[in-house]
């Protein structure tokens, strides 16, 4: 035995407070409550054919563990007496999911950290992409990487899909995985639908560096700004800015007026905030400029879309992004290294070491000539 819990029926069967389902007369008995009470509830059973569903959820016990539970049981029981009027048995069969494709555009990146310093200009900038998964599942996804990001500004044009099983009603999503490699049968676990994209810094050699991120509850996305200036703390999930003397501090609150069901509005787009936490401060580090969108197995037959920039890109098409000439990974173009990075930042010097070089050369080739050339001189050859 795992664990167990007993219910005392009589005593449940007894109790003036026990939940009360309702008779086919629309007489409730008076243990139910004063008569507002009980006129409310026949007006719920009635005008809107709620399922008196009482759930309870009690904890397992064990002998041997004494107070410490051993699990949860989620149930209810239903009391009724004898007679030839009873209500129908509720369907309990668990509601199936519903397959969707999650498509995530992301079409810009605001400033962005800057972690690194080139060592040839000695410029702040960094190696920019975005990494995104939902939680519960091991598929991540990453754009493709803007180097050298400059000011903050990084450009993507990227789509990211991700295939999702939905319980809209109870606003969850299906997650299913082995707990091991060797096991038999897969794992189903029910959790909110929530998709984490995360901001990092490439690195060639050491591991890439994180910069900020954002999570959004796809069932209750904040608002999307429509500019990047809107971007502030009010898209942040139940967050909001106190500001005194010294300090800005972080608190939460819940505002449900403020959001929005990915799974009814079906497409998204606008600006969120990325962030972070630094000394315990959540600070807005980064803005990002995406749409969100939601289709079910059917219509992703009918309005197909690949991943990235690949075929078939469309829905909608993503051009190249418009990078400027300096983004590129230095080691694979030498000369474009030259062109964009050296000869700007040290143009003038190479000027300089060109004519220096040249009068150098100059003088040498005068002053190593110059003894010979007097010889001959002298001698009349010439």
């Amino acid at each position: 035995m795992i664990g167990h819990t007993s219910i005392d029926l009589e005593n449940r069967f007894l109790t003036r407070h026990r939940a009360t389902v309702e008779s086919v007369n629309a007489s409730l008995p008076p243990t139910a409550g004063e008569a507002r009470e009980r006129l409310a509830l026949h007006v719920l059973h009635r005008a809107l054919a709620l399922v008196p569903e009482h759930v309870e959820t009690r904890p397992l016990t064990h002998p041997a563990n004494p107070g410490i539970p051993q699990g949860r049981l989620k149930m209810w029981v239903d009391l009724f007496p004898v007679g030839p009027e009873l209500p129908p048995p509720v369907d309990i069969t668990p509601r199936q999911p519903h397959k969707y494709f999650l498509r995530v555009v992301v079409y810009n990146v605001f400033d962005a950290p800057l972690q690194e310093t080139s060592v040839v200009s000695r410029e702040k900038m960094s190696d920019v992409y975005v990494k995104g998964w939902l939680q519960g599942t091991n598929y991540v996804q990453k754009t493709d990487i803007h180097y050298r990001c400059m000011d903050g500004d990084a450009n993507f044009n990227w789509r990211l899909l991700f295939p999702v099983e939905v319980i809209e009603a109870e606003q969850v999503m299906l997650v299913e995985y082995k707990e091991h490699p060797w096991s038999l049968t897969s794992t189903q676990l029910r959790r909110p639908p929530h998709l984490t994209l995360q901001l990092w810094d490439n690195d060639l050699i050491s591991r890439d560096d994180y910069l900020s991120e954002t999570t959004l509850d796809l069932c209750r996305l904040p608002k999307p700004a429509k500019n990047q200036d809107d971007v502030g703390p009010s898209q942040v999930p139940q967050m909001m800015a106190e500001t005194d003397a010294n300090s800005v501090a972080v608190t939460f609150l819940d505002d449900d007026t403020q959001s929005v069901n990915l799974f009814e509005a079906k497409r998204v787009y606008g600006y969120f905030p990325f962030i972070r936490v630094e000394e315990g401060v959540t600070q807005i580090a980064g803005k990002i400029e995406m749409e969100l969108e939601v289709v079910s197995e059917e219509e992703a037959k009918l309005r197909p879309a690949g991943q990235g920039r690949d075929d078939p890109n469309m829905n909608p098409k993503l051009p190249e992004p418009d990078r400027p000439a300096t983004s590129f990974l230095w080691i694979t173009s030498p000369w474009k290294s030259f062109k964009h990075i050296l000869w700007g930042c040290y143009k003038w010097y190479c000027i300089t070491l060109v004519i220096l070089f040249l009068l150098f050369l100059f003088l040498f080739l005068f002053f190593y000539s110059l003894p010979s050339a007097t010889v001959d001189y002298m001698l009349g050859i010439y």
